[in-house]
């Protein structure tokens, strides 16, 4: 071969060196389009999205309705104890922020959950930089192309997923840095008690991945006693501080019905609730769904930990990496996916949500072992082949950015293109303001729900909406309870049933319509 030759078949490697350098280069400008992408689908369309009828409209009255009383310990629903939604208070908390930030709104009752996630990506590709650069960037896409968290109950929604999502994370985090510094034990020892503040039971899946790991590694006992000590502290400080001042309130009530309704009921052997699934259910819907980043990610993390594997065996080096901690890491990555995955498999009631922290390391994993493929050439000199290597190369960079791209693009479509609100909760909002003549009243309801054979009742969405949009006083009981209300009420009625109602509605003022709904006023005088 001429040195011609040999030069025009080094060609391939040499650009993409060159490439791995520029980016080498300027690494952090990568890093914040990255961020910058991270955030435009988590705030992008925010308050689009119509107002889910469950946890997220009942955290967002919680939460209300605690700035209403003035009291951020004791959670209520339409001005009663909410012995329903069973969770400490730091999620309401987060609500709460958003509100005051951006007024009562619905971008108010989700914003803070959209920070967390963007927070959480943040500090894995920041935890990752220590891998890779090429890693670091590569698991902002994945946080990116993570359709089932981005679309349901999680970094989009006001209820407390995303937060717990947060605070596992960075408990995880921490607990793969305690072979290097164990003050990293106070960090997760404090991350899974504000995870508890937030989530309740689930947070024992910190505990256990942390247990196992601490124990198999050997941490376990290398911890000195004031270490003993000032873990112990972190986890049981915020906690005691927490149920003392819910003590104040209700003595004992809220942690019983913690223990007997949200622990025991709703994983017990009973389909409590209407939610028991197979064991293989996070499976089929999530992981082994090819419409979705994560078979993909699965396949990677596979293939290279048989890799390996195979490597570690053929060079017998598996207690130098275990001693050096490459191994150690591993081992945390495995724990944090399966506990997680395994134990909410086990579980009766099964949720598409409680598998959501099963996605991280398996978006870190994949970083990772991508991030090595890919900056190989600036670590290794290659032999023979220059050519089919350089080739190589550009073919896993490309396959990175069309994997990563694709489904980056398929979350943006079902996320944020699809997202669309809802006529009669947008009638709501429109209809009415903390500033109106009749902020405060009573409110009935005639619209259709999620029950028509209820109809006269409030959903959870509709109430958060009244609530927030004109404070108002929901009350049950449809056009009978609005006539034969004696104080100030207001009525909400869709056109169809108005007109069933006409004649005994003909005394009602109109106050707004907007040809599809009624928003009507009794004619009582307030006292």
């Amino acid at each position: 071969m001429t040195k011609k030759t040999a030069k025009l078949a080094e060609a391939p490697l040499k650009a993409y060196r060159w490439v791995l350098r520029l980016f080498e280069t300027y690494y952090w400008v990568f890093f914040a389009a990255a961020c910058l992408a991270l955030a435009f689908f988590c705030f992008r369309c925010l308050d689009v999205q119509y107002v889910d009828s469950w946890d997220e409209a009942r955290h967002g009255v919680n939460a209300y309705e605690m700035i209403q009383n003035g009291d951020y310990i004791r959670h209520t629903y339409n001005y009663q104890t909410d012995d329903w939604n069973l969770k400490p208070s730091i999620s309401y908390w987060g609500i709460v922020l958003g509100f005051r930030l951006f007024g009562y709104s619905v971008l108010g009752l989700r914003f803070t959950s959209a920070l967390a996630y963007l927070i959480a990506g943040i500090a894995c590709a920041l935890f990752l930089k220590r891998y890779s650069k090429e890693a670091s960037i590569l698991v902002l896409g994945f946080f990116c192309a993570n359709e089932r968290p981005l679309s349901a109950h999680l970094a989009r929604a006001g209820d407390a997923d995303s937060l717990y999502l947060l605070f596992f994370t960075l408990a995880m985090l921490a607990m793969l840095g305690i072979r290097k510094n164990h003050k990293r034990l106070y960090v997760c020892g404090l991350m899974f008690s504000l995870a508890f503040l937030t989530k309740s039971w689930h947070a024992g899946m910190i505990a256990a991945i942390g247990g196992l790991w601490l124990l198999g590694t050997g941490e376990l006992f290398r911890l000195k006693k004031k270490e003993w000590a000032g873990f112990l502290l972190s986890v049981f400080g915020p906690l005691l501080l927490w149920f003392g001042w819910r003590f104040t309130k209700d003595g004992f009530f809220f942690l019983k019905q913690m223990v007997e309704v949200d622990l025991l009921a709703r994983t017990g052997s009973s389909n409590f609730e209407g939610h028991e699934f197979p064991f293989s259910f996070y499976y089929d819907t999530v992981f082994g769904d090819s419409a979705f980043i994560y078979p993909w990610l699965l396949l990677i993390c596979l293939l290279g930990m048989a890799a390996g594997a195979f490597w570690l065996w053929k060079k017998k080096g598996w207690k130098e990496a275990w001693e050096n901690g490459k191994l150690k890491d591993v081992f945390g990555y495995l724990l944090w996916f399966l506990i997680p995955f395994l134990g909410f498999s086990l579980i009766r009631t099964k949720l598409i949500w409680y598998c959501y922290p099963c996605t991280v390391p398996l978006a870190m994993g994949g970083a990772i072992l991508l991030g090595k493929a890919l900056r190989a050439p600036l670590d290794k000199e290659p032999g023979k082949g220059k050519a089919l290597y350089g080739l190589g190369c550009w073919l896993l960079a490309g396959a990175c950015v069309f994997l990563t791209g694709y489904y980056m693009w398929n979350s943006y479509l079902h996320v944020i293109r699809e997202a669309h609100g809802n006529p009669f909760q947008l009638f709501i909002q429109e209809s009415a303001d903390q500033d109106s003549e009749y902020a405060g009243e009573k409110a009935y309801v005639c619209v259709p729900g999620e029950n028509p054979e209820k109809i006269g009742s409030w959903d959870q969405n509709m109430l958060f909406l009244a609530e927030i949009s004109g404070d108002f006083l929901c009350e049950n009981g449809g056009v009978e309870g609005f006539l034969h209300e004696k104080e100030p009420a207001v009525l909400y009625i869709d056109a169809a049933h108005y007109e069933e109602y006409k004649q005994e509605l003909s005394d009602a003022s109109l106050l707004y319509e907007n040809g599809a709904y009624l928003l009507l006023e009794n004619d009582a005088q307030a006292p």
